[in-house]
């Protein structure tokens, strides 16, 4: 199973506002790697973060990263929802960031990935045609706003480690495991 996620790229304007006039659905889910948040947009899930903790306002800080001007809207039956399709029907989502050019070309490049598979950083550079860019192009994976759904976890050093990972490198293995065994690999 690999779900084919659609991606919006937020337009000059939206980046610019900040999210300002956007109202986000936001809550608190649980996931087979622990606790996310997980916030949607008319135009698609706009943040998907793991938290350590069920912490209302940890969350917020998380989601204020990425869109600090929104109205967020508590609707955790609604981020349960989203965490059912996401973990485990795999249904496809659609899926919105703002960033640059270089960071979208990236976050298209991992989801061109197969679930189970992983990519070494200079990998990823040359995937998006600049294989002497692998700072940039980590930089890129650790501005992913969609965690999973982009997946950075698939993203590893070059001897075969699995490397940093923004909320643990042990939950970034597990999600490899995962993700193996249900690929049958």
């Amino acid at each position: 199973m690999n779900p084919t996620h659609k991606l919006a790229v937020a337009s000059a304007d939206e980046v610019r506002a900040r999210g300002a006039g956007m109202t986000l659905r936001a809550g608190i889910a649980d996931s087979p790697f622990g606790h996310c948040l997980i916030a949607d947009s008319p135009r698609g899930v706009c943040c998907l973060a793991f938290i350590d903790s069920n912490d209302k306002n940890a969350a917020t800080a998380e989601l204020r990263e990425f869109w600090p001007l929104a109205d967020v809207v508590w609707d955790p039956s609604h981020a349960r929802a989203l965490a059912g399709d996401i973990f485990q029907s795999g249904r496809g989502m659609r899926v919105l960031v703002a960033g640059t050019d270089f960071q979208v070309r990236v976050w298209r490049a991992l989801m061109r990935l197969p679930m189970g598979g992983t990519i070494s950083y200079g990998g990823l550079a040359a995937s998006v045609g600049n294989p002497r860019a692998a700072r940039a192009t980590g930089s890129a994976v650790g501005a992913n706003p969609v965690s999973f759904l982009i997946p950075c976890h698939r993203v590893i050093l070059g001897n075969g480690a699995a490397g940093h990972y923004h909320w643990g490198a042990d939950r970034k293995r597990g999600m490899l495991e995962w993700e193996a065994a249900r690929a049958g690999i």
